[in-house]
Formats: C-alpha cells, sequence, structure tokens
C-alpha cells in the first residue's frame, strides 16, 4: 500500500509540474536573445527562473550624449537617497534588495535594464541641464529624475 501512494504522490507532482509549465520557454524578450545574453546564474529569494542578461554592459550606436545621462539620479530632490547611479559600467539602484549594481544595454537612446527577476525597458527623452527624462514601457508617462545634490 505504501508503494502505491508513494507512486501517486511522485506521479502527482510530475503532472503537476508539467502542467503548470504548459511547454513554453521563459522568453521575457519576446525575441531570440542575442549572442552577448545568458542565463543568469543568480536565483532571488523566491528561486524564480534565471532570465537572459548581459554579463557586462553594452552600450553602442549612441544617440543620447553619455556625460549628460551618466550621474546619480533621483524623483524627489529633497528625499534621503538617490534612485540610481548611471555609469559605463552598471546601473546602480540605490536601496535594492540584493547586488544593487546591474547590466544593461544602452542603444541609441534606448536602456533596457536586466534585474535579477525582471527586465524593464525605457527611452531617454531627454537628459539636459541635469534633468533626464525616461519614458518606461510599463509606466503610462514618462518619469522625470533630477540629479542628486550629495
Amino acid at each position: 500500500m505504501q508503494k502505491k501512494l508513494n507512486y501517486f504522490l511522485i506521479t502527482s507532482l510530475i503532472l503537476i509540474n508539467f502542467s503548470c509549465n504548459d511547454g513554453k520557454k521563459n522568453d521575457v524578450l519576446n525575441s531570440k536573445a542575442p549572442p552577448e545574453l545568458k542565463a543568469d546564474s543568480i536565483k532571488s529569494k523566491n528561486e524564480i527562473e534565471n532570465i537572459e542578461r548581459p554579463e557586462k554592459t553594452i552600450i553602442r550606436n549612441l544617440a543620447v550624449d553619455t556625460t549628460k545621462v551618466f550621474g546619480i539620479w533621483t524623483q524627489d530632490s529633497n528625499g534621503p537617497h538617490a534612485d540610481f547611479w548611471l555609469t559605463k559600467i552598471s546601473f546602480y539602484v540605490v536601496d535594492y534588495d540584493g547586488d544593487g549594481a546591474i547590466p544593461y544595454v544602452l542603444e541609441k537612446n534606448e536602456i533596457t535594464l536586466f534585474y535579477d527577476d525582471y527586465i524593464q525597458k525605457g527611452l531617454i527623452t531627454s537628459a539636459e541641464n541635469d534633468t533626464l527624462k525616461i519614458k518606461w514601457s510599463d509606466h503610462k508617462n514618462e518619469t522625470k529624475y533630477v540629479k542628486f545634490k550629495y
């Protein structure tokens, strides 16, 4: 009887696993990944599937002036800390739970951020007079950042 119960439990777990997967791969970018991307070896606390991300930041075919884009940025100039620090090496998220330095791709004026558990895309619409404006794909309105005064 114990063998039958064990067999039933194992079979049930396998069927549940396959039914939840529905045969699709985790295709975050909805297209084939460029050769610069690879599966990330970092897993979050929730043990989510790894995303494909570059080993390091990629900057190419620029349509923005990086001397105006690179810097420490905040949405609230009176806030206690910045939101992020954008450099040629990484997009460093301030107060991020885990490693705040993440790789990104900056191509033309499009920026793609590779967090541990998701990918965020944005369009840099302006970088003038210590103000950076990004239209994030998952936001309705453009986000305005100002240089963080420390």
